[in-house]
């Protein structure tokens, strides 16, 4: 299992280019923008390419986590593959298996370790005054090529790691879809 765990994701990568990740942002600008300034109903679509060069450029960010790398796969019905690439030592950090970290050689804490996990994602309702959160529900969790039961992530995942499962969404956007290959983001109905 030690040995799985190490592995990259049985998940090929996506190419894209940094052009995708560009029109995906101003994807997101424009329908955030015209959908708050004018109240009408719109909607985009966001290609897995997009999806991929999007989160490349940005998941470090908004996760506030190191990000070494990720990979999407859409697969449809709200359904999608994520896999992402962490120092073990952010993966461990504040869990009851972070004190492995302190009896192991240092080098190991830095190791890069790759999470995967099959999720489905949803839009929570906003409650009055409220943001509104894409939520993404666990449904198989893998550390590199090795399954887990799904719930073993809320048990071995950082608090901080754990941001990657609730995402804010801006002001306007009602739902967001993900369909085979694309992500639909509607806003101002």
């Amino acid at each position: 299992m030690a040995q799985g765990v190490f592995q990259s994701p049985d998940l090929s990568p996506v190419s894209f280019a940094a052009a995708d990740g560009l029109r995906a942002q101003q994807k997101v600008f424009d329908i955030v923008g015209r959908s708050v300034s004018t109240r009408t109903s719109r909607s985009v679509v966001l290609s897995e390419r997009e999806i991929n060069a999007f989160l490349a450029r940005h998941l470090a960010e908004v996760a506030d986590i190191p990000v070494m790398g990720a990979i999407a796969h859409l697969d449809g019905n709200g359904v999608f593959d994520l896999a992402v690439r962490l120092p073990t030592r952010v993966v461990l950090a504040e869990t009851p298996f972070g004190g492995i970290l302190d009896v192991s050689p240092t080098p190991w804490g830095d190791r890069l370790l790759w999470l995967r996990l099959r999720a489905r994602a949803r839009v929570e309702p906003a409650m009055t005054g409220s943001r509104r959160f894409l939520r993404l529900d666990v449904e198989r969790f893998y550390l590199g090529r090795t399954r887990l039961p799904a719930i073993v992530h809320r048990l071995v995942l950082s608090p901080m790691t754990l941001r990657l499962l609730s995402w804010p969404l801006p002001a306007g956007i009602d739902d967001v879809k993900v369909e085979r290959e694309h992500v639909v983001i509607k806003a101002g109905g």
